[in-house]
């Protein structure tokens, strides 16, 4: 159990939103010896030892206390260098090892949070209680927003993130690749599963995303021809028969039904729709459905269930994935086929003759793919 423990508790810290990141806040090298707590109870305050800060408005500025800082309180030439530099000897004659703070990537105004009246222990949380203050005390993002609401002040992620020429937020550090924090400990919110619960967060915050993303990232799996294999659990192409049938227009936002699903059906058999292969107008998998009942009502079939003309209607979706529309013109179609018993079989419900015209006039491309331009000249469609 503990074996198993050991590598999920190391998950959740590393991924929960408490810790600072080591890409914002690189790795610090603190060589000294320094009580915050013991200093505030003597009576200083933060800007005592940091008045730098004051007027400071880059993230890069140096504003830790140096000898002339402590000068006014310490007598330097009496107290000896090991008191603040532990390890360091005297008689090496060399000076102590320096302090390694490197320039946290983020953009900050110390000058306008001081002149705000904002204390310092707003951002630097808990420093009031510590002795050696380390990347513990700088701010974490979830501090920064109790102000940075858009109201109280600006939120958009480069008011604080550094940005690249492009605008969108700067990813790639010496440090490594900056990811979002997580509220979730195992990262399920904008971790390795994210790709499939990302659509709700990209329909309400698309302006949040387009702040790391760029629209070509999007067209990586949304481009309407295939999306990534990682998408899909094993043995899809043997399980993905319900689901399509379930949830069809989510397989169209990647896939195209007469392209991506039929060259499939046609390579694996499912379909026997390839070009230059016979099919008896008859003959079909569904048994009856392309039966010949007999015409009524001119040359409309009667739409039972029985018949393919009530499932077309029902869920041509369905039909497409199997058959491409010149399926359908070996039977509805005024121009190469006369149909079953030489009849182009009519398509169209009861009365659409006289609402013909109007549905030309407003796009005659679909009339052209069954009736030749002399049948709409005649019928005043063109």
């Amino acid at each position: 159990m503990s074996a198993l423990l050991g590598p999920l508790l190391a998950l959740a810290a590393a991924a929960s939103p408490g810790e600072r990141s080591p890409i914002i806040f690189p790795p610090q090298s603190l060589p000294v010896r320094f009580d915050h707590a013991e200093h505030i109870k003597g009576g200083a305050d933060c800007l005592t030892c940091h008045d730098k800060a004051r007027k400071s408005t880059r993230a890069s500025d140096w504003n830790l206390p140096a000898h002339p800082e402590c000068e006014p309180c310490h007598d330097l030439k009496k107290d000896k260098c090991a008191t603040c530099h532990p390890g360091f000897d005297a008689t090496a004659r060399a000076a102590p090892e320096r302090i390694a703070f490197p320039t946290a990537n983020l953009i900050f105004d110390h000058q306008v949070h001081v002149s705000r009246k904002i204390a310092c222990t707003t951002c630097h949380e808990g420093v009031e209680n510590a002795q050696l203050a380390t990347v513990q005390q700088l701010p974490k993002m979830a501090t920064c927003l109790r102000c940075h609401d858009g109201a109280a002040a600006p939120s958009a992620c480069t008011t604080c993130h550094l940005r690249e020429p492009s605008g969108r937020l700067q990813l790639t550090f010496t440090q490594g690749a900056l990811r979002p924090s997580t509220g979730n400990p195992f990262g399920a919110d904008h971790g390795p599963r994210f790709e499939f619960n990302h659509q709700a967060l990209g329909s309400t915050a698309r302006a949040t995303c387009l702040a790391c993303h760029a629209d070509r990232d999007c067209q990586k799996c949304h481009d309407g021809i295939q999306k990534p294999l990682a998408v899909h659990p094993n043995d899809w192409i043997s399980l993905h028969g319900l689901q399509v049938h379930n949830q069809m227009l989510r397989c169209e936002s990647c896939h195209r039904a007469q392209s991506f699903c039929i060259a499939c059906h046609q390579r694996s058999g499912v379909s026997n729709e390839a070009p230059g292969v016979p099919r008896a107008p008859n003959h079909s998998v569904h048994g009856d459905l392309l039966a010949w009942t007999g015409l009524s009502n001119g040359d409309r079939v009667p739409m039972s269930g029985q018949h393919h003309a009530f499932q077309a209607a029902r869920d041509i979706r369905s039909c497409m994935g199997c058959h491409r529309e010149e399926t359908c013109l070996k039977c509805h179609s005024q121009l190469e086929h006369r149909g079953i018993n030489g009849r182009a079989a009519n398509p169209h419900p009861p009365g659409f003759a006289a609402a013909c015209r109007r549905y030309a006039s407003i796009n005659d491309r679909g009339c052209a793919v069954c009736h030749d331009a002399a049948y709409l000249a005649a019928r005043g469609c063109r």
